[in-house]
């Protein structure tokens, strides 16, 4: 192709080029609006650079954690949008209690914080009767709140198992008054932040006592009455869903049973196999029912015949005290009526006794 066929190629495309830039820039301006009608439409996103800024932030932290190891527990009175007594007046309207602020402010006050104050003072160089402060602690409303709490367990758990001797009463009351249990009651009821205390984190025994001068702080304030009602819909609701024979590890069911047994003027125990599968084998399987003047008392079954003679003598021990499995539910939605049973049953077994 000549140079001439070339320029008038490139001359073609020139214009063709040339044409279409004129038809958009026509387009535009026709489509385009006025000034004033043009709506601006913002779009939420996220800019490029917060991804790699906040990435490089977590491994300089983490990188400062490693070398210098993590920072030590503050309480949550150590930040800035932190209000005691804000948070104190909202703690009783949320158990649904009216109580007393300066009753409220001393059952979250531990002898240790005290006694810190009084030292911090004393270093100041504050003169002798200025160094002594006017607090009270929590030591006498935790006393009353234990003397409520046992004995409205002792009540409540006798009116529910009159049968149960009082070696199983008690187990059951140890172990819902444990410190555990009560500490994590108390944790799930917002009480570990607002505690005063000189150490943290809190011992689990200063949040238990803690936990008791609430309910003693509601005996105060509030009546008995009132109190139990706590102990019964915090403490003793603890009992839903477990097995009560669990809490209750009798070391020698079959003597226990023939003790029982011989005071009802009935014979002994018989424990006899009603089944057994895979005698021979690795995992043999035996069923052993206890019986007494011919009457069946329970059955249950083990991996070798002691293990399943000593299961069947705690099953009729659990018929004979009637806490069974499938037996009736406690008696937590009925609170007045509840406790005037109590009443009614305590009386009754006192005078038959």
């Amino acid at each position: 192709m000549s140079m001439a066929g070339l320029g008038r190629n490139f001359i073609l495309c020139a214009r063709k080029s040339l044409l279409f830039h004129r038809s958009v820039l026509k387009l535009t301006r026709i489509q385009t609006p006025l000034a004033t009608e043009v709506v601006v439409t913002q779009v939420r996103g996220t800019k490029r650079w917060v991804r790699p800024y906040l990435q490089t932030l977590v491994n300089r932290i983490n990188r400062e954690n490693e070398l210098l190891g993590p920072l030590p527990p503050q309480p949550r009175s150590a930040k800035i949008n932190w209000n005691y007594d804000s948070e104190l007046f909202a703690f009783g309207p949320r158990l649904g209690e009216k109580l007393n602020l300066n009753t409220l402010r001393a059952a979250f006050t531990d002898r240790s914080y005290v006694e810190q104050e009084e030292e911090r003072r004393r270093d100041l160089g504050l003169p002798q009767e200025d160094v002594k402060l006017d607090m009270q602690d929590n030591t006498q409303l935790a006393e009353q709140g234990w003397e409520v709490t046992t004995n409205y367990i002792h009540r409540f758990l006798r009116a529910e198992f009159p049968l149960l001797p009082d070696e199983g009463v008690k187990a059951i009351h140890d172990y819902i008054t444990q410190e555990n249990m009560l500490v994590w009651i108390a944790k799930h009821l917002g009480m570990k932040d607002l505690i005063r205390c000189a150490t943290f984190p809190v011992p689990p025994s200063v949040t238990k006592q803690v936990f008791l001068a609430i309910i003693g702080a509601v005996n105060q304030d509030q009546g008995t009455q009132r109190a139990e009602m706590f102990v019964h819909d915090f403490v003793v609701a603890q009992l839903v869903g477990k097995d009560v024979n669990a809490m209750w590890d009798v070391a020698n069911p079959m003597g226990m049973l023939a003790e029982i047994l011989q005071k009802e003027g009935r014979g002994e125990p018989e424990p006899r196999i009603i089944n057994q599968s895979g005698v021979n084998t690795v995992t043999p399987v035996f069923c052993v029912g206890v019986y007494s003047d011919k009457e069946l008392l329970g059955e249950a079954s083990g991996d070798t015949m002691p293990l399943a003679v000593e299961e069947a003598a705690r099953v009729a021990l659990a018929n004979m005290f009637k806490t069974q499995e499938g037996r009736k539910p406690l008696a937590l939605d009925t609170r007045l009526k509840t406790m005037a049973e109590i009443a009614g049953k305590t009386d009754y077994l006192e005078n038959k006794s």
